[in-house]
């Protein structure tokens, strides 16, 4: 993709070296973007507790992960571009079956799976423009449930089993990209998701710390 750019545009070496620097950072972002939940997965394996997480918020997460990779792969993309997605949208997988399991709820973790195998097969057979449309519908949808699990983690005066570590680095990665999307002149389309996850983010690590105002949660991590 950079290399087109500098051609297309023709760019001095100076304008290449920013480049450069942004595409460093870049691949930076999405090691942090594919180890975010990581803690996350730990303290549920330690605490054996999936209490007071939202696992809409996961199963929603799951969906659109899912859906990302499927347009990568269909797009014709390389698997640098979509590898980081596809290993994120494991470990949300993972932390809603774990979630699941531990609240002792086999039934909805059976059909958890069953339903992740169904959709993983319907998006196989889905046209690429059909998934662009649907892409395009996510955001409202997003906006929802994010503002619901602000209210419910204010409703509660908890943040549950969330992982700390988690947000933080969720956090730095959603605003790296917002910066280096910025800097390459990415359209306002594809920087809005961004910055609205970014904002979000920051409020529920807000309420996190705030909840949870000795950190030994935190320093467990």
């Amino acid at each position: 993709y950079f290399q087109h750019y500098y051609i297309t545009n023709n760019l001095s070496a100076e304008d290449i070296s920013d480049m450069e620097v942004l595409e460093l950072l870049g691949y930076v972002l999405a090691v942090m973007g594919s180890v975010a939940f990581v803690p996350q997965i730990r303290l549920l394996l330690k605490s054996k507790s999936g209490e007071g997480l939202d696992l809409t918020m996961f199963s929603i997460a799951d969906f659109v992960t899912s859906l990302v990779t499927t347009l990568c792969i269909k797009s014709g993309l390389d698997i640098s571009n979509w590898l980081e997605v596809i290993v994120t949208n494991v470990q949300v997988f993972t932390i809603h079956a774990l979630a699941r399991y531990y609240l002792n709820q086999p039934r909805q973790l059976s059909i958890l799976v069953s339903l992740k195998l169904l959709y993983v097969t319907l998006l196989y057979f889905t046209p690429l423009s059909m998934i662009k449309v649907i892409m395009n519908c996510l955001l409202p949808v997003v906006l929802i449930e994010r503002s619901n699990t602000v209210y419910t983690h204010y409703k509660n005066k908890s943040t549950g089993q969330l992982s700390g570590a988690t947000l933080a680095l969720q956090w730095t990665q959603f605003s790296g990209r917002i910066f280096t999307s910025i800097m390459a002149g990415a359209e306002t389309g594809f920087i809005m998701p961004l910055f609205i996850n970014c904002f979000f983010t920051s409020i529920i690590l807000g309420q996190y710390l705030w909840y949870k105002p000795n950190g030994k949660e935190l320093k467990a991590e």
